[in-house]
């Protein structure tokens, strides 16, 4: 009897185990692949202070489409750009929500705006408003002087420090630029730094969306590990109730005036930004969503587009060759004796490059905004659960060796027979994102970024700072949710032409 029941019991224990098994293996074998996971951290151990970096490593360990949990949130991370085209095209509707984070909350006035909302019926309506009222071609026509004026005012500022002797810290001229820019749009008129209204307020929520583009980019313990949420282990929820408050008070100091009929401008032919976003539907849009476009604005044409022109320009500097084929090609379209104009820029494919080659070795979004299925889906052979957060890393895409050809060389020639487009259509090249979630500025982006970067490379020739040899220049990054230089660039501009040919727009 002993024996029998030994023996019911190694039956019974084998059965046992081999269902297990049964139930396991498929789990396993259907989750895309991925490194081991910690207890409570999981994977987050795998991370560094530069997660795109550390991620493609990871990707080329365990493939194009891997698996990471971070705490206890679910993660996959997408490497290349046929896995890309899957997450953003195939399926994009399944992944086109956003995951709930605390810079969400905060940054987003509670996901009342375009960036952070989830997918559904409040984003379709903000989306919908930025292109077909905010963003449209007409319109971004329409404020093409004052572009023009903005660049020919920083051109003056570049020429004052050169009579002077000093070498410019870039940063800070570049984001002058697009902050000015962004303003003109926002509330059609020129930013005066005696303007106690512009002056002080719009400055005010530059530095907030600046301030949440650093924090943003953070790994939120509290967002990864949930019963931690109640201490605030980083403290990143106490800076960003502060950071919103801020960006409220002034928004509201904006809005009233708006509200109050005090004019912010009153010789304008051109309705701006703010007017119209509280016209619409006569005026019954939620003041969550207001603030949220406006701040998302705010960040989308300020920062992102400065670090951009920083990278060209640094890479340029590296190259004198690059940059000499540049001003060639300005000098043949445009001339020395005039601007360049807006006009022009069709007919600069050369610089078009240029910008794409900065796009790839440097966007200034390497890890995107996170997508977020609210229900579970098939992915060739991996099933992704429900509320899987999935980041995908093109920073990785950019440099892809199967793709690209010596991907860590700066080349603009690359594409200079290449259809590879960065509207998001070819997905070996998405500093603006793809799909439903597709970043609607990307043309306000893009017509700051080529007027400002040839403008530049057209007024003067440029060369690093005193003792610091080309080989030597510093080419890494940060990371937060933008990723600018470590080493912010200093440089020396000399003059090409005339003085008086750029003041002629100011």
């Amino acid at each position: 009897m002993e024996y029998l029941s030994n023996f019911w019991l190694f039956v019974v224990g084998t059965i046992s185990v081999l269902l297990y098994l049964a139930w396991l293996i498929p789990k396993r074998t259907s989750r895309p692949p991925g490194p081991p996971n910690w207890p409570i951290v999981g994977s987050l151990f795998y991370l560094n202070k530069l997660p795109h970096r550390a991620m493609e490593e990871l990707a080329k360990k365990y493939g194009p489409i891997l698996y990471l949990r971070l705490g206890y949130v679910n993660h996959i991370v997408i490497s290349n750009a046929e896995m890309a085209l899957e997450v953003l095209k195939t399926h994009d509707a399944n992944f086109a929500s956003r995951p709930s984070s605390i810079i969400g909350k905060y940054g987003g006035y509670d996901y009342f705006d375009i960036v952070f909302a989830p997918y559904g019926d409040n984003w379709r309506l903000l989306r919908k408003i930025c292109v077909t009222e905010l963003l449209t071609q007409a319109r971004l026509k329409s404020f093409e002087p004052g572009r023009e004026e903005e660049v020919a005012r920083m051109v003056e500022n570049i020429a004052k420090h050169n009579q002077e002797g000093k070498p410019m810290k870039m940063r800070h001229i570049f984001h002058e630029l697009t902050s000015n820019n962004i303003c003109r749009m926002l509330f059609g008129r020129y930013r005066e730094k005696s303007d106690c209204f512009l002056g002080k307020e719009f400055d005010n929520l530059v530095h907030c969306v600046i301030e949440l583009g650093e924090i943003g980019g953070k790994f939120n313990i509290s967002d990864l590990i949930p019963i931690l949420k109640p201490f605030d282990v980083q403290g990143i929820e106490k800076k960003l109730k502060h950071i919103q408050n801020q960006a409220k008070n002034s928004l509201s100091i904006i809005l009233n005036m708006y509200r109050n009929e005090t004019k912010i401008v009153t010789n304008s032919t051109v309705t701006d930004f703010v007017e119209t976003l509280l016209s619409y539907d006569d005026g019954k849009l939620d003041e969550r969503s207001i603030m949220g476009v406006l701040t998302d604005l705010i960040g989308g044409g300020t920062d992102s587009s400065a670090i951009t022109m920083e990278w060209a320009l640094t890479e340029l500097i590296r190259h004198p060759k690059i940059m000499k084929r540049a001003q060639e090609e300005l000098d043949a379209v445009v001339g020395r004796t005039r601007p360049v104009l807006m006009s022009d820029l069709p007919n600069l494919p050369y610089l078009h490059a240029i910008i794409k080659e900065t796009f790839r070795l440097h966007p200034p979004l390497p890890l995107m905004v996170p997508h977020f299925n609210t229900q579970d889906v098939q992915i060739l052979n991996y099933k992704i659960p429900a509320n899987t957060t999935t980041i995908v890393n093109i920073w990785a895409i950019g440099r892809d060796s199967k793709v690209w050809r010596k991907p860590l060389e700066f080349d603009p020639d690359r594409f200079s027979d290449s259809d590879i487009k960065i509207g998001g259509s070819t997905f070996n090249l998405l500093p603006f994102g793809s799909g439903r979630r597709r970043c609607p500025g990307m043309d306000l982006a893009q017509h700051m970024l080529q007027y400002g970067l040839a403008t530049i490379f057209h007024a003067f020739d440029w060369f690093p700072q005193p003792g610091i040899k080309l080989e030597d220049m510093n080419v890494m990054e940060t990371f937060g949710a933008l990723c600018p230089k470590d080493e912010p660039l200093v440089a020396i501009a000399k003059p090409r032409l005339s003085s008086q040919i750029y003041k002629q727009l100011t």
